[in-house]
């Protein structure tokens, strides 16, 4: 794994020329002597720690500020604390990373990968866009895409609908997992996969393993529950990236802790929450102070995206949904939790607290602690209202959606400032 980061630290000068350039068009960085089109299998581990950048850096940050799982208690910590920060300005970073530096590559590796043949990496590539595409629409309600990434031909891309987007997810995930299961054409997937060291079969899990996250966000639950029971078996199923450690390779979560240290804390809301169940097991490792200390936000962080027990909730809220009994799924997903914190205390946790049939209240409740700092506890939040939250400031509530980056609102006529707590995205609305 640190052979595959320094190579992508190498190449990551010349990656960030080919993306601006694949991005704005032309041939403004191309020099005759020195060919700037690098292959699928370099600009494939660029965009995969770039998604994994940006799941565990804007987007943690942002999402666990506004479910209470973290605090900013500093600096612009504070006031995106209190929404008064909570503005496009703020957005704009994280918009831009997303089409500029995540989305490009993988769209660069999707084109060039069909146009080749080479099956794996195109179907790689169509669960990364897939992916990219559901984190931003559901926080950003209808975005480009039918028309952007297309350099100076289009210059001011239409907003796609939220619904528009999810139909171009479900059908990228099921190009993707199909061209996964057949032939690689020639090219196999190889350490390069950052994520999976090649193996197509735990990437055709994730495929459905992202299907059920979206179904759920429409409220398909039979849909939602047929594709997570299609999906991960076990936490080794999950999709995620290892950061290799140090100060070059370390996780989101560290090298924030490192450079902004106190501005964000662990949240006493979410701290009561845990206490009111006396887990006296989790509450101590997500309990700390943010610096590179920290027992859980390591220098080699383990960056999920999704995993197996997120899927195991999943499974429990579609059964509960269905009425029929959730008790095994809900308390797989509890399990698997406390393994991945590598703490005891299961059995003596569940028995004090859960002796019947779980509740919604129950299953979303522990969904919440088991997806600390997960992106999704956002969208679980909005779904259900639980846990129920009460606004840091003002009297409008949580926000229910993120306001457009700056750049996009000042220069694409389609897009416009929006009202963060009035016009919740299409799934929530």
């Amino acid at each position: 794994m640190k052979n595959i980061f320094k190579a992508i630290t190498l190449a990551f000068g010349v990656l960030v020329m080919s993306s601006c350039e694949s991005y704005l068009g032309g041939g403004i960085n191309e020099n005759p002597n020195s060919p700037t089109d690098a292959p699928v299998s370099v600009v494939l581990p660029v965009g995969l720690v770039n998604a994994a950048d940006l799941t565990g850096g804007f987007f943690s940050r942002s999402t666990s500020v506004l479910t209470q799982q973290t605090e900013g208690v500093a600096r612009q910590w504070s006031s995106i604390n209190n929404y008064s920060s909570f503005n496009p300005a703020y957005t704009n970073t994280g918009w831009n990373n997303m089409y500029e530096n995540t989305l490009i590559e993988f769209v660069t590796v999707k084109n060039k990968a069909a146009e080749l043949g080479y099956s794996h990496y195109e179907g790689v590539a169509d669960i990364m866009i897939a992916y990219c595409l559901m984190m931003a629409t559901d926080v950003w309600d209808d975005i480009p895409y039918s028309e952007a990434l297309q350099g100076t031909d289009v210059l001011q891309p239409v907003l796609d609908t939220q619904e528009e987007i999810y139909t171009e997810i479900f059908a990228l995930l099921s190009s993707g997992a199909t061209l996964l299961g057949g032939s690689d054409g020639g090219l196999a997937l190889g350490n390069d996969d950052v994520y999976y060291g090649g193996d197509v079969s735990k990437w055709i899990k994730a495929a459905s393993a992202l299907e059920a996250r979206g179904r759920l966000h429409l409220g398909q639950y039979a849909a939602a529950l047929t594709a997570a029971q299609n999906s991960f078996t076990s936490a080794s199923d999950n999709l995620a990236y290892q950061y290799p450690g140090g100060d070059a390779g370390a996780g989101q979560w560290y090298r924030f802790n490192r450079d902004r240290t106190g501005d964000i804390e662990f949240h006493p809301t979410m701290k009561g929450i845990m206490e009111g169940l006396n887990d006296d097991w989790r509450t101590p490792v997500f309990d700390n102070t943010f610096i590179t200390t920290h027992p859980y936000l390591t220098d080699d962080f383990n960056q999920e995206l999704i995993t197996y027990r997120e899927i195991k909730f999943i499974e429990a809220e579609c059964i509960q949904d269905a009425g029929g009994d959730p008790t095994a799924a809900f308390l797989a997903g509890i399990e698997a939790h406390f393994d991945h914190l590598g703490v005891s205390g299961y059995n003596a946790y569940v028995a004090s607290n859960y002796g019947g049939v779980p509740s919604l209240n129950d299953i979303m409740t522990e969904k919440y602690i088991a997806m600390f700092l997960q992106p999704e506890a956002y969208n679980d939040f909005r779904r259900t209202g639980i846990p129920a939250l009460t606004a840091t400031s003002g009297t409008r509530g949580v926000p229910t959606r993120f306001p457009y980056g700056e750049d996009e609102i000042t220069f694409n006529s389609n897009v416009s400032d929006v009202d963060i707590y009035q016009n919740p995205v299409f799934w929530n609305d």
